[in-house]
């Protein structure tokens, strides 16, 4: 337990109107209190000086007293404060014994001018030294107050809004003191890092700083540095798209006193590209667009360029107009859909405000058509044919059969080309002709030819018919023959009769 408590714990638990071993008497005096003892034996003593209201204690231990020194003073009070004091003999074997007088209450003195001398002992800040404690000094406009900085001195740092005006400071406890401490705060006190700089957002470029209210006489003069140029720019000469560290010299009455702490910024003039117009061909389009924005003026932006590309490939740079551009894009395939991409650019800079456009090209030309022949029987004709390519809305295969001059058939399919051809002529040459038709264009015709094969029917009946011929003949001849052949038989029979008689009569 400190001797502060110890003393404190005596106090409450020391009979009422027991015999005081010591007694002493307060005098205010400049800075603080005399203690000055009476009756009191020699020894050693301790002073207790505390604020009413506050628990802090100013404490002062083991004062010595003796019939050559019977007081002592207490310094670097408040003034014009009501402090309550508590004085005790300290007994060699360790007790205390309050004196009387204690626990009474005395109040200070008020404060001279003379009392304070200003001293430069912390930048930025106002100090004053002084035997006084001047914490309870309050300043008119701001409510701040000095603190102790050691050595007797007291200092303070003025408001951003006490710069460039009167720094009063009054005791809110002497009220009947006309006594003040009055600093001019310079602008050699205003700090750079507290001006608030708000960066330009939009060009011409202003950077908004808020100085102190009170210096009508500051101003401000920016340039800025964009890491790529060795030159300074002043803010009516920053560009858009671009990095810049801009520092101000702060002047009071056109005197430089101090620069603002770097700001850094760039102004993207958030642009808004709009197609006006958008012109498709079967294998291209043309885009027309218009450029604003709300941060830039047109003077800002001459420097942009374009770039128009599709599906991420195929960049076309852009023609610039006075408030826009346009640029055709080529190499499209007809009746395509395509997701265009207009890309701003500064100085080679790819912009972050691109715009999106969604075109179909026009219709076109069918591609070329395949074409396969087939001779499914002697007279008829089996037609396959294909197109990759039809490049409009509609898929038709048109198919005309010709024999010379005279065109046989006439035919249509849609999606499918799949066309059979039978009673044609035998053993003729027939031309084929393929087109693809979209609805609106026809491509280029396939042309081929191929010849049917004889009338194999007519050969197998006249086969049959020679056969039979043949065998008729066949018949015939073999009747002859038996009829020739009975007839010689018969003849020789006679014969032979006409023998035997011949021979009967001969004797």
């Amino acid at each position: 337990m400190t001797v502060v408590w110890r003393l404190v714990l005596l106090l409450l638990t020391a009979p009422t109107g027991a015999p005081s071993l010591c007694s002493y008497s307060v005098t205010p005096i400049k800075f603080g209190f005399r203690i000055e003892f009476s009756n009191s034996p020699s020894g050693d003593y301790n002073i207790a000086i505390t604020e009413d209201g506050r628990p802090d204690i100013k404490n002062t231990s083991n004062v010595p007293v003796s019939n050559q020194t019977s007081s002592h003073d207490i310094q670097g009070l408040k003034p014009c404060t009501e402090y309550k004091h508590h004085v005790t003999f300290l007994h060699s074997d360790g007790n205390v014994t309050s004196c009387s007088g204690s626990n009474y209450k005395s109040t200070t003195t008020e404060m001279n001018a003379g009392d304070v001398k200003e001293v430069n002992s912390k930048p930025g800040h106002v100090c004053y030294q002084t035997d006084w404690d001047i914490s309870s000094l309050q300043s008119t406009q701001s409510n701040i107050s000095p603190q102790s900085h050691g050595n007797k001195t007291f200092c303070v740092k003025p408001d951003f809004n006490d710069i460039c005006s009167d720094l009063v400071f009054t005791s809110k406890n002497c009220v009947n003191a006309a006594f003040t401490l009055t600093k001019y705060i310079t602008a050699e006190f205003l700090n750079p890092e507290e001006i608030k700089q708000i960066p330009a957002d939009k060009l011409p470029a202003e950077i908004k700083a808020e100085l102190p209210p009170n210096c009508n006489n500051l101003s401000i003069k920016y340039t800025c540095w964009d890491g790529r140029d060795n030159e300074l720019k002043t803010l009516s000469e920053l560009e858009p798209f671009t990095d810049y560290s801009c520092t101000g010299q702060i002047k009071d009455n056109n005197v430089l006193i101090k620069n603002t702490s770097a700001l850094h910024f760039r102004v993207d003039c958030d642009l808004t590209i709009t197609v006006t117009k958008s012109s498709p061909t079967n294998t291209s389009v043309e885009l027309i667009w218009k450029t604003t924005s709300q941060k830039c003026e047109d003077d800002n932006l001459e420097n942009l360029s374009y770039f128009c590309s599709y599906e991420n490939a195929h960049r076309t740079l852009g023609t610039k107009l006075r408030s826009g551009g346009k640029c055709n894009i080529s190499g499209l395939k007809p009746f395509t859909k395509y997701k265009c991409k207009v890309q701003p650019t500064y100085k080679h800079q790819p912009l972050k405000d691109v715009t999106h456009q969604d075109i179909k090209t026009d219709v076109g030309v069918p591609g070329p058509v395949t074409m396969s022949l087939q001779l499914q029987e002697h007279n008829v004709i089996k037609v396959t044919c294909e197109t990759l390519q039809f490049n409009g809305p509609e898929k038709i295969y048109m198919l005309q059969v010709s024999y010379g001059s005279e065109i046989v058939r006439n035919e249509q399919r849609i999606n499918k080309c799949n066309f059979v051809f039978d009673n044609l002529r035998y053993s003729t040459t027939y031309k084929v002709k393929v087109t693809a038709f979209n609805g609106k264009l026809e491509s280029a015709p396939k042309i081929e030819s191929i010849t049917t094969n004889y009338n194999d029917k007519a050969v197998i009946g006249f086969l049959i018919f020679l056969i039979v011929l043949t065998s008729l003949a066949l018949l015939l001849i073999t009747y002859k023959i038996y009829i020739l052949k009975k007839r010689r038989t018969r003849d020789d029979n006679r014969d032979e009769v006409f023998l035997s008689t011949i021979y009967s009569c001969v004797p």
